[in-house]
């Protein structure tokens, strides 16, 4: 697949490149907040390793192509790429070569083969050869447990049978194992066809940006896999582009293991130097004997025990965080959708952790999110409780969030509107049981509409072929029935609310 790259691009960004980063980009010129830097299509787009998806339509499948044997094809799609699989079609295989290739245990054959395929068209060659300029960590990665793996999955099926000599005369493991560390080093992932799937893509220009755990950029990838990279601030001529590889709502022990098993590298981000996580204490535990004083625990990075900041000699043993936090993911892996259930562990672990600790944050979201479907449900007849619990959850979540993703940020732009949503409509329901007075509900839905402007500014910067694109067009629809709710509950009561 051709990569389309804006023109934007050359002109915003200069490649540079030191022992640290690497190759990396900063910022040719000012940058405002909310503007585009690249607009990107994939060179290839992959399963996952374990997975195997269909060639053309890239849903989970079972079947090859016929005629070429060697690629995934579901029985809804009648061909794929005819160049990539008249070539595969021309190799001189047995049919028990053919089988081993498609066998459960080698699907990083086809992510091997797709690669290799590029070089194999004239046109599709300078990508190929640029893809080759990636980032591999070949000699980090080397004798590890995941070359090995990749060893047995993919090299050696594709050179046993001959399929590497008849692709590339020069084929050696090197070759496949370069290969494939740069899709797991470089690629984004992306949404698949089914509801919660997930794929790869690789982009030529995307994978230059380096990270940081507190980046300046938005990535964003729509229906059409296309990737859109902006500014979530004003960005100053000369300062580094980032944004950031991981999950933001992880704690820095996470992110940093992540980074070092998937990327290759040790993430020195202000946020991963500070024991505090910038004062949202997303990793500490409580202090027992410090508890009545806000006494926390949290890991000192530079040598990675665990102290009370009260109080050092208040310590904990890593094996026993290790421990205790895998017991609590367990737990809540179990308690899934059953908002009794995550309460009670919610209330347990607050023993324990601190409020905004990451595990305390995600069973909050998983709380939230119950609690939407069930206001959303009026079958349910919800009381005002319900509504109480979720505005405090979401202010809870904002808290951080404000902290972690500053400026533009979709995750705020969703709590935040999350948040507007259900105040909007908790007021309306106490207006109707006559709790609240037309003077109160204005000033609610006025308090609403401010909330909803701000989430939607930040959410009109996605890509309208997300879903996120997709809720900031229904917001338009719902703030004007929210400005012409404001205007009929102002007009007729003029002399109340003012």
């Amino acid at each position: 697949m051709a990569a389309a790259v804006t023109d934007d691009f050359a002109k915003k960004c200069e490649v540079k490149h030191n022992k640290t980063l690497g190759r990396f980009l900063v910022a040719q010129c000012n940058i405002r907040a909310g503007e585009t830097l690249l607009l990107e299509q994939p060179i290839v787009v992959l399963p996952h390793i374990g997975d195997r998806r269909c060639s053309k339509c890239f849903k989970l499948t079972t079947s090859f192509c016929k005629k070429c044997r060697l690629l995934a094809l579901c029985a809804e799609c009648a061909d794929h790429d005819e160049r990539d699989c008249q070539r595969l079609a021309e190799l001189k295989l047995s049919e028990e070569q053919v089988q081993q290739l498609q066998g459960e245990d080698h699907t990083a054959v086809q992510s091997a083969l797709k690669c290799l395929l590029l070089r194999e068209h004239a046109d599709t060659l300078p990508l190929y050869e640029e893809m080759s300029q990636m980032e591999t960590h070949l000699a980090v990665r080397r004798d590890t447990d995941i070359w090995k793996n990749y060893q047995e999955q993919a090299y050696a099926p594709l050179e046993k049978s001959g399929v590497l000599k008849q692709l590339q005369t020069e084929a050696n493991e090197d070759l496949v194992q370069g290969l494939l560390g740069i899709l797991d080093i470089n690629t984004f992932e992306i949404r698949a066809p089914e509801p919660g799937g997930s794929m790869r893509g690789l982009y030529r220009r995307a994978g230059l940006f380096a990270h940081s755990c507190m980046p300046n950029l938005v990535t964003a990838i729509d229906d059409e896999r296309r990737i859109k990279v902006y500014s979530n601030r004003f960005i100053a001529a000369g300062e580094i582009l980032y944004y950031c590889y991981t999950n933001v709502l992880l704690g820095t022990e996470e992110r940093r293991q992540i980074l070092k098993e998937g990327k290759c590298f040790d993430c020195n981000c202000p946020r991963c130097q500070d024991p505090t996580e910038l004062g949202t204490h997303m990793s500490s535990f409580i202090c027992s004997p410090c508890s009545c004083s806000g006494g926390y625990i949290v890991r000192q990075p530079k040598t990675g025990t665990w102290q009370c900041l009260l109080n050092p000699d208040h310590t904990l043993k890593p094996d026993f965080v290790s421990n205790m936090l895998e017991r609590a993911k367990e737990e809540i892996f179990h308690a899934k959708d059953d908002i009794y259930r995550l309460e009670l562990l919610l209330a347990k672990l607050s023993r324990l952790l601190h409020g905004n600790h990451y595990l305390m944050l995600d069973l909050k979201q998983n709380i939230a999110s119950i609690l939407r479907q069930i206001l959303q449900n009026m079958a349910h007849r919800p009381n005002r409780k319900v509504y109480e619990r979720k505005i405090r959850l979401c202010q809870e979540i904002l808290l951080v969030l404000k902290v972690l993703t500053p400026g533009i940020s979709r995750l705020n732009a969703i709590a935040l509107y999350e948040l507007a949503n259900t105040q909007a409509e908790l007021a309306r329901k106490l207006y109707s049981e006559q709790e609240k007075s037309a003077r109160d509900l204005w000033e609610e839905l006025e308090q609403t509409e401010v909330m909803t402007r701000e989430s939607l500014r930040m959410l009109l910067f996605e890509p309208i072929a997300t879903p996120e694109g997709q809720l900031a067009h229904s917001m338009l629809r719902e703030l004007k029935e929210l400005q012409n709710d404001i205007k009929l509950l102002k007009e007729p009561n003029d002399d109340v609310v003012n």
